[in-house]
């Protein structure tokens, strides 16, 4: 056991390595991306004790070892399935399973077992929304055992028995459900259970198979992954100073009116972060088109943060709302003299260490398009 924990903090050192690292606070419980995971658990083998001499019911064993977990992952339709790789090993210690073979011979309890497993994982509730996930999983896998052995001493070939070589390897159907609890936007913690069918009983013929049916109990860790292939960010354009903009009283004065934009979409942050959830770029991105297709339509970006009428706190953050939104737009190719900033704290009153659904407005950041003649005036 403790050298299974040795190779479980290695494991997780090397991951950390490779992902991200956490800066700030997410607005999102997790970030649809890539991961990469390490877990420990238990797993049980239920298989024959010996392969090569059948003796009914009585060649029946399970047997449970430690084992070491690595996986992989990343989203193929939003933040609802994935797919991912496990890569297993366990049988780390084989003193046992000599003990349960006597003179027999069976490798999946005398050496070393790998098992490779694709997989496709599927939510119960939206990824990045949900800091308790459950999920399900299914797929199609190997089990091996003796891997990097060049041949098996007991591989046989009998006529008439089947296919050969099911002392050293096994096709399974995996079916499990987990749970993943998110600290943060790149790091979980999650623990499953699992339990494997043994597909070669599907197309063998022999008297007295005993299925090599396999179950896996664990937790683990997982990070996301920095993609070596994102390009670096540009640095952001100047921010122009906040320009007070006239209200609508007193009225303006009847010209014709150029720009025929009457609202954008409003963006709605985390408390007290700063980070655009996936949700808030689809409708900056909205806006952005609507802005390209009206190039005579200036917007006022205006943000507001949980706080008091005096809340130096509260403003800042504000004020970092509207910069994060004016970086975006900007970043999508549209002038920088099309925009002006303010800021200020939430309409609504919270109380106080409490965020519920009434202070959403605190975390709102509008885009209100007005003629770009009014700048000039």
């Amino acid at each position: 056991m403790k050298t299974t924990l040795k190779h479980f903090l290695a494991f997780v050192l090397l991951i950390a390595a490779c992902t991200n690292t956490v800066q700030g606070q997410s607005n999102q419980f997790r970030d649809t991306k890539a991961h990469l995971g390490a877990a420990v658990g238990l797993f049980t083998y239920h298989g024959p004790v010996d392969l090569l001499k059948p003796r009914g019911g009585s060649n029946f064993v399970r047997e449970h070892d430690p084992a070491i977990v690595l996986l992989g992952s990343f989203p193929i339709h939003k933040d609802w399935f994935f797919f991912r790789g496990m890569v297993l090993l366990t049988n780390l210690s084989t003193k046992d399973g000599r003990k349960l073979v006597g003179t027999g011979a069976n490798d999946f309890l005398t050496s070393h077992i790998f098992m490779f497993e694709p997989e496709i994982v599927m939510t119960l509730r939206p990824g990045s929304k949900s800091r308790v996930l459950p999920y399900v999983f299914t797929g199609f896998g190997a089990t091996t055992a003796d891997l990097f052995s060049a041949d098996s001493k007991n591989a046989v070939d009998l006529p008439g028995q089947g296919v050969p070589g099911p002392e050293r390897s096994v096709y399974h159907l995996p079916v499990g459900l987990g749970v993943d609890v998110a600290f943060n936007g790149c790091w979980s913690a999650f623990v499953e259970a699992s339990y494997r069918w043994d597909l070669n009983y599907v197309w063998r013929n022999e008297d007295n198979y005993d299925p090599h049916n396999t179950s896996l109990v664990m937790g683990g860790l997982r990070g996301c992954v920095r993609s070596p292939f994102k390009q670096a960010a540009p640095p952001p354009a100047p921010i122009p100073p906040p320009l007070a903009i006239p209200g609508y009283d007193p009225p303006l004065p009847r010209t014709p009116r150029v720009c025929t934009l009457v609202e954008l979409n409003s963006v709605y942050f985390a408390s007290n972060t700063i980070d655009l959830s996936t949700s808030s770029r689809e409708n900056l991105d909205e806006n952005i088109e609507a802005l390209r297709l009206n190039p005579t339509c200036c917007v006022s970006i205006i943000a507001y943060a949980s706080g008091m009428d005096a809340d130096i706190a509260a403003l800042q953050l504000a004020r970092k709302r509207a910069e994060t939104i004016f970086n975006y737009y900007v970043g999508a190719g549209l002038t920088a003299d099309r925009f002006t900033l303010e800021s200020d704290v939430g309409p609504e009153v919270c109380p106080k260490g409490k965020d519920g659904k009434g202070c959403v407005e605190n975390h709102k950041v509008t885009t209100v398009p007005f003629d770009c003649s009014m700048l000039y005036r």
